[in-house]
């Protein structure tokens, strides 16, 4: 058993014991080749957050799903975002990721 310690389900302190931190929904391979990829070019990116009926904590919770958001987790690539993107950090970003995929 894996035992989360800090700011689980946002209150400070708890703790939240699991067999794993893993679940049946993970990003796929190729979001995390392009998030090393791009890691190594110095470009921050992580998977999009995973839905919260999968995580552990919520486990024993009712949820009202469809797929989307476990198809969303599985493809999906957060990127730089804000109001301190400027327009050549997009093309930088965007060039990276072009040879990520080259």
């Amino acid at each position: 058993r894996e035992t989360v310690k800090g700011a689980v389900g946002g209150a400070a302190g708890v703790t939240h014991e699991s067999v794993s931190a893993h679940t049946s929904c993970e990003p796929n391979r190729n979001v995390e080749a392009m998030r090393v990829c791009l890691d190594k070019a110095g470009i921050e990116s992580r998977p999009l957050w995973k839905p919260m009926h999968l995580q552990p904590v919520y486990a024993a919770n009712p949820a009202y799903v469809n797929g989307v958001s476990e198809g969303l987790f599985k493809r999906g690539l957060c990127l730089p975002s804000g109001p301190y993107v400027m327009d050549e950090d997009v093309r930088y970003i965007v060039d990276e990721m072009k040879n990520c995929i080259l």
